[in-house]
């Protein structure tokens, strides 16, 4: 994965140069389309100067802002995991789940058994919390349109922060260097830079 500026915008589609000026919602080129052709594939960028992924998954792009609605953690450098038959990312942080089609945080509800014990029940969606974007193939290259629609999501308040998103463009990594997340059971440095052991 590559984290990189996608300052260069389509003027119209399949066109790479400037955006038209005020126009926040021009497409921008963010890669090639060869660097998101398998599954599971994913490219972090800027677009407009909102931090964005965009995934491969099972073949469709997908693209959503990069930092965490909740507390501004780095959402999107986790894997691709399926939860209840849908993509989805895990927040690092606080193990937030989010769709990557819908931006719907997902939790699994508790059930009471008849012997009063609470245990895992079905999973449910408390609504969109991340903004989605569109992103598309054209001409073998990657391009994202920032979503226009009216109203605030959650994942604005973190969308552009500076600091959120220099976590995201060093590839996970805190400021001392250390990877803050590493998959198959390694010990995870949190943001406070200590060490903790996945569960």
């Amino acid at each position: 994965m590559e984290a990189r500026d996608g300052g260069a915008a389509a003027g119209a589609p399949g066109e790479v140069g400037a955006p038209p000026e005020g126009d926040p919602t021009a497409p921008v080129r963010v890669a090639s389309a060869a660097e998101l052709s398998r599954h599971g594939a994913k490219v972090q960028a800027t677009v407009h100067g909102r931090y964005v992924t965009v995934f491969n998954v099972g073949g469709a792009l997908r693209c959503l802002d990069a930092v965490c609605y909740h507390a501004g953690g780095p959402l999107t450098v986790g894997d691709i995991e399926e939860v209840d038959g849908r993509a989805c990312v895990r927040c690092p942080w606080h193990n937030y789940i989010v769709t990557v089609e819908t931006g719907e945080k997902l939790y699994q509800a508790l059930v009471k058994t008849d012997d009063g014990k609470l245990v895992p029940g079905g999973w449910e969606s408390v609504g969109v919390r991340q903004r989605c974007h569109r992103a598309y193939e054209e001409g073998g290259e990657v391009f994202v349109a920032l979503d226009a629609s009216e109203g605030k999501l959650e994942s604005d308040k973190y969308a552009k922060d500076p600091a959120c998103g220099k976590r995201l463009m060093q590839g996970g990594k805190s400021a001392m260097g250390n990877r803050l997340f590493r998959r198959g059971g390694a010990p995870m440095v949190g943001a406070d830079g200590t060490w903790r052991k996945r569960f």
